[in-house]
């Protein structure tokens, strides 16, 4: 017979009020979609623009 031998992850929930939680919904879908690094994304885009196959 096999045993299976389930694992549990402790998850840590942090208690917040109602509130709290929808001001983080409203944050976290405000920022949904954007682009945070536009900086770094259009360097990236450029140094990456004349290579033709990255070595894998």
């Amino acid at each position: 017979m096999r045993k299976d031998n389930k694992t549990l992850k402790e998850v840590k929930i942090i208690a917040m009020s109602s509130e709290t939680k929808e001001k983080l919904s409203e944050v976290a879908r405000e920022i949904n979609g954007r682009n945070l690094f536009t900086e770094k994304i259009e360097l990236a885009k450029k140094t990456l623009e004349h290579i033709k196959s990255l070595p894998i």
